[in-house]
């Protein structure tokens, strides 16, 4: 998921280093990420609702422009077979043997033949299958990949490196995109920096470890969470807690002026997961909800897909 800042420190890196060689799973990865920049409030920290792409798009662009004009750079830059200047210097053949290699990294390209809800129509490429069969599934670009179970009636509209997102097909998730382009109900996964959960500009709940970020959150007072409990799911460790907006909390969230028709944010709840993962950081399982009178019956079916989790932790399941 690439955010506001995330760009910014993009373009400084990019204006800085002025590389002159651009792989092509780099421009490849760019593209895939401006192409599927999600839309949807509900999935909040790795999803990002309309009003905060309105400006997150042109900086997408920016960075699109930034990227292209840096291939351009490292094109011009090579050397010339017009003998001008100097001694002609010969390109080197490609290796066939490098020709041949798979990627390292699983292909995150759109999935052509996803089928989604006819009330979803959203204008972003589903990267994920789309409705899935109740029963098993495997991950197709997720870092790290794992299988899981579903019920029927569940979607994954998005399978990326980076990112894994399920819904529900149900009513109140109809009801709430038909309202907003939001999802009432969702579950969200990235490795993810520092989460927030109700109010980005008042948290900071950045950690080395699952245990690190869990206490960030609990020492925030705009939030109230709950006692966390120590989980293991599906060869990963870590902490699982529930979250909403502290009532007691006096202070002001700038965001709660473009909030979606219908969400009240001191309704919404989220029960968050955290996943130390070797050598990666820590993953982020978001199991959000707009209205706690519905928290419940969607936990009681979203949990037992997220327990059903077992992850690919071999070395070849690392991306490179």
């Amino acid at each position: 998921m690439t955010s506001e800042r995330d760009i910014e420190r993009l373009l400084d890196r990019w204006f800085t280093e002025r590389p002159t060689d651009v792989a092509d799973r780099v421009l490849d990865e760019v593209a895939d990420r401006i192409g599927r920049q999600p839309q949807q409030r509900a999935w909040r920290v790795l999803r990002r609702d309309s009003h905060v792409n309105s400006y997150l798009k042109p900086l997408l662009a920016v960075a699109a422009v930034v990227v292209i004009a840096v291939a351009g750079v490292a094109f011009l830059g090579q050397p010339s077979d017009s003998g001008v200047g100097g001694a002609v210097t010969p390109a080197p053949s490609p290796s066939p043997a490098a020709s041949t290699l798979p990627s390292a990294t699983p292909s995150a390209a759109p999935s052509a033949g996803a089928v989604l809800p006819p009330w979803y129509t959203t204008s972003e490429t589903p990267s994920g299958p789309g409705i899935l069969s109740a029963g098993g599934h495997t991950t197709r670009s997720f870092m790290p990949g794992f299988t899981f179970s579903v019920p029927d009636g569940w979607v994954n509209d998005t399978d990326s490196v980076d990112f894994f997102g399920l819904f529900p097909d149900t009513p109140a998730n109809q009801a709430q995109f038909a309202r907003s382009e939001g999802l009432a109900q969702s579950m969200a996964m990235s490795v993810y920096p520092s989460p927030w959960f109700t109010c980005e500009s008042v948290e900071n709940n950045r950690g080395a470890t699952a245990a690190e970020m869990v206490a960030a959150a609990m020492a925030n007072e705009a939030l109230a969470v709950s006692d966390p409990v120590d989980v293991a799911i599906g060869g990963l460790t870590g902490k699982q807690f529930d979250v909403r907006r502290n009532p007691d909390w006096t202070g002001t969230c700038p965001g709660d002026s473009d909030l979606p028709q219908g969400l009240d944010p001191r309704d919404e709840r989220t029960r968050g997961i955290f996943l130390d993962v070797p050598d990666r950081g820590v993953l982020v399982m978001l199991l959000y909800s707009m209205s706690s009178a519905e928290t419940e019956a969607f936990l009681a079916e979203a949990m037992p897909i997220i327990e059903s989790f077992q992850f690919d932790l071999g070395p070849e399941a690392s991306p490179s």
